[in-house]
C-alpha cells in the first residue's frame, strides 16, 4: 500500500517470489480525522484494520473498505503460499546420538485478522517450534539406530497434535523424514563398505569356486575326447598297420608262389629242352622250326646238307671197312650186315638208322614226375592232352610228328659208290682202298 502523501511506518521489500518470514508487508497508522481517501493495494493482499476498541477487522482480496472512519491502523498481509525447507536436530535415547529430521513446510495466511492479533513475525520459526516441541518426546523412546521405526512413530504422532500454525491463524502441509546424525551414518556406511566387501568377497570366491569346478569340467570333458580320440586313431593305425602286413604277407606269398611256379616252368622248359636237345638231329630242327616256323627252308637245306653229310660218313666208313684186310671173315659179318642195311636204306630213299616202323619213344621223365609202373592198360591216344597255359606237356613221339610243309618234297641223292680200280681187288672181289 502507498500513499504519496505518507510514508508507511514499517514496510519490507517483497515481491511474489521473494521468500517471506512475516507475511505482513507493510504497517501503516491512520489519522483520527483523517478524510477519507482510496487506499492503493495489491490485489492478492488482504487489508486488516484496528479498531479504537482493541479489535481487528480484515478485508480480504478483492474486497475493500468504502471508508477508513473509526480505523487507527491498517496492516498489508500476503496471502500467498510459501515453501520452507530446514533440518532440526531430535534426541534419542542416548544424549550423545541425535536424530535429524528434514523438515519441509508449506503455509499460507488463512486468517489475517488472527494472525495480526497473534503478533507473530517469524512463521517458520514458529511452525518448527511447534513440530520439535510434538516431535522431541518421541525421538526420547528410540536408540539411534532405530531411526525407521522413530519416524513412523512420529507421522503417527503430529497429526494427532493438531495442525501447526493452527491458533495463529495459518493453514500448513508439511512432511518429515527422519535420519541418524553424519556421525552414525558414516559408521554404518563403513560397516555396510565392510559387509558389502565381505559379501563380494565371498560371492567371488563361491563363483569362483563354480567357475573352477566348471573348468575342471571342461578339462575333464576335453580329456575324455581327447582320449577317446588317441584310442580311435591308435585303434585305426593298428587296424592299418594289421591290413598292411597281411598285404605284405599275402604278396610275399604269391611272390613265392610265383617264383616257385617260374622255377617248375623253368624246370619243365629246362627238362624239354634237355631231351630234345638229347635226340639231336631231327627232334632239334623240330623244336627249332616249332618256335620259328619261318625259318622253314633254312631248317630243309641244313637237314638235306647234314643228311648227306651222313650219307658221305657212313659211304665212307664202309669202304674203309670193306676194304680193310686186317680184319678176319667172321669178325666183318655184323659191320657188312650193317653196311648192307645202310645200303639198303640209302637205295630206297630211307634215312640210314631209322626202323622201317619206328616205335614211339617214352615220354621224359621230368623233375618231380613219378614213372609209370608197368605198360598203360589201353593204347595210347592219337593226341596229347593241351597243357595248360605257362606249361609244356610231354614231347611228342615220332608217329605224332608232323613235318612242315615241303618237307620231302626234294628227294636227297645219295653219293655216288666209287668203283672198284683194276688192279686194286682183292681175292674175295672187295675194293681195295
Amino acid at each position: 500500500m502507498s500513499d504519496p502523501r505518507r510514508h508507511p511506518d514499517w514496510e519490507q521489500p517483497a515481491d511474489r517470489h521473494t521468500q517471506l518470514i512475516d507475511p505482513v508487508i507493510t504497517v501503516q497508522q491512520l489519522g483520527r480525522f483523517e478524510v477519507f481517501r482510496k487506499l492503493q493495494t495489491r490485489i492478492d493482499h488482504a487489508l486488516v484494520f484496528s479498531t479504537t476498541k482493541g479489535g481487528y477487522v480484515a478485508f480480504l482480496p478483492p474486497h475493500r473498505p468504502g471508508s477508513t472512519r473509526g480505523y487507527t491502523a491498517v496492516y498489508e498481509v500476503d496471502m500467498g503460499v510459501h515453501h520452507v525447507r530446514a533440518d532440526i536436530e531430535l534426541p534419542s535415547d542416548n544424549d550423545a546420538h541425535q536424530f535429524v529430521v528434514v523438515v519441509e513446510l508449506s503455509w499460507r495466511v488463512a486468517d489475517p485478522a488472527l494472525f495480526v492479533a497473534s503478533g507473530h513475525r517469524d512463521v517458520p520459526r514458529l511452525l518448527l517450534g511447534e513440530l520439535e516441541q510434538t516431535a522431541r518426546p518421541v525421538a526420547r523412546r528410540f536408540a539411534i539406530a532405530e531411526s525407521a521405526q522413530a519416524e513412523g512413530e512420529l507421522l503417527r504422532a503430529l497429526p494427532e497434535a493438531g495442525p501447526l500454525g493452527r491458533d495463529c491463524g495459518l493453514h500448513t502441509s508439511w512432511t518429515v523424514r527422519l535420519r541418524r546424525d553424519q556421525e552414525n551414518i558414516d559408521h554404518q556406511l563403513r560397516m555396510q563398505a565392510i559387509q558389502h566387501g565381505t559379501a563380494e568377497q565371498i560371492l567371488t570366491e563361491e563363483l569362483g569356486m563354480r567357475y573352477d569346478v566348471q573348468l575342471d569340467q571342461r578339462a575333464r570333458r576335453q580329456d575324455e575326447l581327447t582320449t577317446g580320440r588317441a584310442l580311435a586313431y591308435g585303434g585305426q593305425q593298428h587296424q592299418l598297420a594289421l591290413q598292411q602286413q597281411q598285404w605284405e604277407h599275402q604278396q610275399r606269398v604269391e611272390l613265392s608262389r610265383q617264383q616257385a611256379e617260374l622255377q617248375r616252368v623253368e624246370a619243365e622248359k629246362i627238362a624239354f629242352y634237355q631231351w630234345h636237345l638229347e635226340q639231336g638231329g631231327v627232334h632239334g630242327w623240330a623244336l627249332h622250326l616249332a618256335q620259328h616256323p619261318e625259318d622253314s627252308a633254312l631248317v630243309m637245306r641244313t637237314m638235306r646238307e647234314d643228311q648227306l653229310q651222313m650219307i658221305r660218313d657212313q659211304m665212307s666208313l664202309v669202304s674203309q671197312v670193306l676194304s680193310d684186310g686186317g680184319a678176319e671173315r667172321h669178325e666183318l659179318q655184323g659191320p657188312k650186315q650193317l653196311a648192307l642195311r645202310a645200303m639198303n636204306d640209302i637205295l630206297n630213299q630211307r634215312l640210314p638208322g631209322v626202323p622201317h616202323e619206328p616205335a614211339p619213344p617214352a615220354p621224359p621223365q621230368y623233375p618231380g614226375q613219378i614213372a609209370p609202373q608197368g605198360p598203360p592198360p589201353g593204347p595210347p591216344p592219337a593226341q596229347p592232352p593241351a597243357a595248360p597255359p605257362g606249361q609244356f606237356g610231354p614231347p611228342p613221339t615220332f608217329s605224332q610228328w608232323e613235318p612242315p610243309p615241303g618237307y620231302g618234297t626234294a628227294p636227297v641223292q645219295p653219293p655216288p659208290v666209287p668203283e672198284p680200280q683194276a688192279g686194286t681187288g682183292t681175292d674175295d672181289g672187295r675194293p681195295q682202298p
